[in-house]
């Protein structure tokens, strides 16, 4: 009797242990705000993508602890290894109502930023052609 009780506890604690957290990952849009295309694929290391087709301007908004130092990079279509500078022209970090920016790079795959007050920031790359995207994901990591 004890063994098989025994047993159950260990089996429950191991499907537990072997069941991912929810995880509540940031959503892309692509386009304007008008035109949005929402993205759910998630790439490797963290990132979101790979991205879609036929948009200029990709962004993810995510959550930051406020003050903290953060780094926003569009990656290649695995989402671990940065992206090809020679494809974005721009990559920008603002407040998700797009009110200010709070960092920017031109001819960056990357840009460093501390977490504004509010506690979320958009991430988003602009490259050169519309039709880039596809080989690119975002994200945001603690730098």
């Amino acid at each position: 009797m004890r063994f098989t009780a025994l047993l159950a506890f260990v089996t429950a604690v191991s499907v537990a242990v072997a069941t991912p957290a929810a995880h509540d990952a940031p959503v892309a849009h692509a386009g304007t705000p008008e035109s949005p295309v929402t993205l759910t694929a998630q790439s490797g290391c963290g990132s979101i993508g790979p991205l879609g087709n036929g948009h200029w301007v990709w962004w993810i908004t995510v959550s930051c602890t406020p003050g903290g130092h953060y780094t926003c990079q569009a990656t290649d279509k695995t989402g671990c290894i940065p992206g090809n500078v020679a494809n974005i022209a721009n990559m920008q970090v603002d407040d998700p109502n797009d009110t200010y920016t709070v960092a920017s790079a031109d001819n960056a795959n990357a840009v460093a930023f501390v977490c504004p007050s509010i506690g979320e920031v958009r991430c988003q790359s602009t490259f050169k052609e519309n039709d880039d995207s596809p080989n690119y994901s975002l994200r945001v990591f603690v730098s």
